[in-house]
């Protein structure tokens, strides 16, 4: 089945992918760990502590600290801008 989106799609889905991985990157590992487990793996807070066996208010604050970079970084806030566009 051929693929329907203009090319310009895929540069700007690309241009996306590249800015969340570089944003991801600036996180520290427990920050990335701690995101992808309660994000993409849809884990409880319990259930991420106990898999990177610390308590579970180091998660949180964990995560606020990562969705707090996340919300700084200067590439994603370019590409909220562009979509509010």
């Amino acid at each position: 089945m051929p693929d329907s989106r203009a090319p310009g799609d895929v540069a700007a889905e690309v241009t996306v992918r590249v800015a969340v991985r570089d944003a991801l990157a600036s996180l520290t590992a427990r920050q990335r760990a701690v995101l992808v487990l309660r994000v993409y793996d849809d884990l409880s807070e319990a259930q991420v502590a106990q898999v990177l066996d610390c308590a579970v208010g180091t998660v949180k604050s964990t995560m606020a600290r990562a969705v707090a970079k996340l919300r700084e970084d200067p590439r994603l806030a370019e590409l909220m801008d562009q979509e509010a566009q």
